[in-house]
């Protein structure tokens, strides 16, 4: 990047910054992402998705290059694609120039074809947002060196959407997600990081299992919102009734659901996973309405790190692989394996 480029690079970042420093709002910061970035390397488009919570379908949050109507008429699922990789796992991928990966290109495509491509995880708080979309007419525009660059864009515009979120969240000052009663996120973690200082302290184990509902999207679509979140609260309670009063539990994403298994080896913490399934495949929810699984990914310390980060990245890398592998599904890394060894920001 030439040194006047470079500068811009700095000048750009900065007030972006600053306007996140200034704002509870991350409309108008996420506007100078995807404005800022179209203007730095001449891209075709640049496009903001993320993932509606409500539904885990990915909308066009903000944009330059495509249409209005193709902004409304967007609505792709949360799956297990390209785009599903990146969503789920953080790591980025490049088309260079779209002649060497033609069918990766087609699927990544929104509305106008393009000679190169970068795609990036926008997350925050080990969560998955959404991603940031950058494309070019010209083979070679975007390269390996530019990566890092629009992470770190797309890093932005995370924090100024969490802020926001965490925002109105402090204004509730509530712990509990009232659709499941489980704790929320933020409070579970709190929690969880406690929990590991102490395991790491005494050199004890300590296992985080994330869980997804394989068929959410069928029950909401055939039973309606209030059932579906019916639904949520018995599942909550039930996985409340198998955890001892020393573990914790909560609320992950919008059918996700996380857990924390004190004092719980990587084979116990499988064992209870895998006997969790049997039980909820087992179970009729909702005045013997619904019938469902659930999928679960598993890590533990000190098998699968020493940190947080690690902890909860590598359950949620066993939840995508167990995703993969079909419904009712348990994964784990049955050898050491650290998140952050595997994946690549």
């Amino acid at each position: 990047m030439e040194p006047s480029t470079q500068t811009k690079l700095w000048d750009y970042i900065a007030e972006i910054v600053r306007t996140i420093k200034t704002s509870n709002q991350y409309e108008q910061a996420v506007h100078l992402v995807v404005d800022r970035i179209v203007r730095l390397y001449q891209a075709q488009t640049c496009a903001v998705i993320l993932i509606d919570p409500s539904t885990e379908y990915l909308h066009v949050e903000n944009s330059i290059g495509v249409s209005h109507t193709f902004c409304k008429s967007f609505r792709k699922k949360f799956a297990v694609g390209a785009i599903g990789e990146v969503l789920w796992t953080g790591r980025p991928f490049l088309i260079a120039e779209r002649t060497r990966e033609p069918m990766l290109a087609e699927e990544v495509q929104l509305e106008h074809a393009f000679d190169s491509c970068v795609c990036v995880q926008i997350g925050v708080d080990h969560r998955t947002l959404g991603y940031l979309h950058v494309d070019c007419t010209q083979p070679q525009a975007l390269t390996r060196e530019d990566v890092p660059r629009l992470q770190m864009f797309a890093d932005l515009a995370g924090i100024a959407i969490n802020k926001t979120r965490l925002h109105d969240e402090y204004l509730r000052l509530d712990t509990i997600d009232h659709d499941t009663e489980l704790e929320k996120y933020t409070a579970f973690v709190r929690k969880f990081e406690t929990a590991l200082s102490g395991a790491r302290a005494f050199n004890e184990p300590l296992a985080v299992l994330m869980m997804d509902v394989d068929n959410y999207k069928e029950i909401l679509g055939t039973f309606g919102y209030e059932r579906a979140v019916q639904f949520l609260k018995e599942l909550g309670k039930l996985l409340r009734a198998e955890l001892r009063s020393i573990d914790a539990c909560g609320r992950y994403g919008f059918d996700e659901f996380i857990a924390m298994l004190v004092k719980t080896d990587l084979e116990q913490a499988v064992f209870f996973a895998q006997r969790f399934c049997r039980t909820v495949q087992d179970a009729v929810f909702v005045n013997n309405l619904v019938k469902t699984t659930v999928s679960i990914g598993v890590a533990a310390h000190p098998w699968n790190g020493q940190t947080t980060q690690d902890l909860l990245l590598t359950a949620k890398h066993a939840l995508f692989e167990a995703q993969r592998a079909g419904r009712n599904n348990v994964f784990f890394y049955p050898a050491e394996w650290y998140a952050s060894e595997h994946i690549v920001r």
